[in-house]
């Protein structure tokens, strides 16, 4: 009878052991696949997000409205956009050159840099190709514009050009 407890024991003590170590690794599991739910939820939403601000057609048109309502945003102002397209090979690019209403306009770094970020995240293979900035002077009469820390962060755009390249189609075409 002893044995027959002493058996039972061991046994016991085994079962508790295999069922701790099971546990355990079913928590971890959990844990883990509670992690990669969040991170899904969190792709799902920005996805949601770019498909809802997403333009809606390839036209020349759509662009133009795109660039303007990224720069209505940026607060840059009125924009003019002329559109270029060339095909060579079996790549057909679109350039898009922004124009300011303006052409003395100047803006902070911040509105500028907006302004690329979203015109660039909606549109799929479009990249902002050429930016020329120069720094405004604070004083308009000045011959230089001032240097160091203190100088204020105010720029001019003198060329901004967008580039979309995309596949023609045409796949047989040297």
């Amino acid at each position: 009878m002893l044995y027959l407890l002493f058996g039972l024991t061991v046994l016991g003590f085994g079962l508790r052991l295999w069922a701790v170590t099971w546990h355990g690794s079913w928590t971890d599991a959990v844990a883990e696949h509670q992690s990669r739910y969040r991170d899904i939820y969190a792709m799902r939403n920005d996805l949601a997000f770019r498909r809802e601000k997403a333009p809606k057609g390839t036209d020349d048109a759509s662009f133009r409205k795109h660039f303007q309502e990224q720069a209505y945003q940026a607060r840059i102002g009125t924009i003019n956009v002329s559109v270029r397209e060339n095909t060579r090979g079996n790549q057909r690019d679109k350039t898009f050159t922004i124009g300011f209403e303006d052409p003395q306009a100047s803006f902070q770094r911040q509105q500028l840099s907006l302004f690329l970020f979203n015109s660039e995240l909606l549109y799929p293979r479009l990249r902002a190709t050429q930016l020329s900035l120069a720094p405004v002077p604070m004083d308009p009469r000045a011959r230089s514009v001032e240097s160091g820390a203190e100088r204020q962060d105010v720029w001019r755009v003198s060329k901004l050009e967008f580039k979309q390249r995309s596949p023609s189609g045409e796949p047989g075409r040297p």
